[in-house]
């Protein structure tokens, strides 16, 4: 089942400790973005190099 999630507004500064959550989800959010984006790369360039060697060569 899908996880449900509440968003609230608050005017109140963050606490360091939540900044600390935050930044960890942050990093770990933008180290997968950069993997999936590693690979798409990798993956588009080598279905490249096999479409060129099946009808160009």
């Amino acid at each position: 089942m899908a996880e449900q999630q509440v968003a609230t507004y608050s005017d109140k500064p963050i606490s360091e400790k939540q900044k600390e959550k935050e930044f960890d989800e942050h990093t770990s959010t933008y180290a997968a973005f950069l993997s999936g984006t590693k690979w798409s790369v990798i993956s588009t360039a080598a279905i490249l190099v096999i479409l060129y060697l099946i009808f160009v060569h």
